[in-house]
């Protein structure tokens, strides 16, 4: 009986020890790649804007939803050589928007991973540099529910690029409710356009005022 008892509480330690490791430990590690777009969305031979990886996802504008993250996606861009099969993921943006990704929000609910320990960098992977720096990464302080993995700074994505998210340490089925929002920066171009284009508003409404002003006092006259 005694013996029996020791045990017991021998395997309660062990237990009680594995549960404390893996609450302090990091389950899965999140970063933004951003590689060749030939690579990621568009294989030899195939024109730009028609990616021949199914998995990847046309960004033209605005939010993007549901983000999934699959084992396939990291495949056809490349990634995943040497990794475990079923722990790593992808989700491919290709970005058609005409302006420079510059920051990646994204939320994921922490029921399906167990609220597993996050850990978001930007190291690269697979000899490919990662796109973004690292914002914030863990449980959402505005909601309880979900992750809040967000990204900012850096290279940026330019326009014709593809983004990566990459994920390792987990199922990637487990990323469930996944929802992202992207900010972008207006190419130069685009910014000059702008520009011009209120200054000659400026110049046309400066005019008018103007000639109304002469009008009113000739008529005063």
């Amino acid at each position: 009986m005694k013996h029996l008892i020791r045990i017991l509480f021998v395997l309660a330690l062990i237990c009680s020890g594995s549960s404390i490791a893996r609450a302090d430990g990091v389950d899965f590690r999140m970063t933004v790649l951003d590689p060749p777009a030939v690579d990621a969305c568009n294989p030899v031979g195939v024109p730009s804007g028609s990616p021949g990886n199914t998995n990847c996802t046309i960004f033209t504008g605005g939010d993007i939803s549901p983000i999934n993250l699959s084992q396939a996606a990291c495949n056809g861009a490349g990634i995943g050589a040497g990794l475990t099969s079923g722990t790593y993921g992808c989700f491919v943006v290709d970005n058609e928007s005409g302006s420079t990704i510059d920051s990646l929000e994204l939320g994921f609910l922490l029921a399906p991973l167990d609220s597993q320990s996050a850990s978001c960098d930007a190291d690269g992977q697979s000899g490919l540099p990662s796109a973004l720096n690292v914002v914030s990464c863990g449980p959402d302080p505005n909601n309880p529910l979900e992750y809040a993995l967000d990204f900012a700074g850096g290279a940026g994505v330019a326009p014709g690029s593809a983004l990566i998210v990459f994920e390792q340490g987990a199922d990637p089925s487990d990323f469930q409710g996944g929802s992202g929002t992207i900010g972008v920066t207006p190419e130069p171009d685009s910014l000059l356009l702008f520009s011009t284009g209120v200054m000659m508003a400026g110049l046309y409404m400066s005019r008018r005022v103007w000639t109304t002003v002469r009008k009113s006092a000739d008529g005063n006259r």
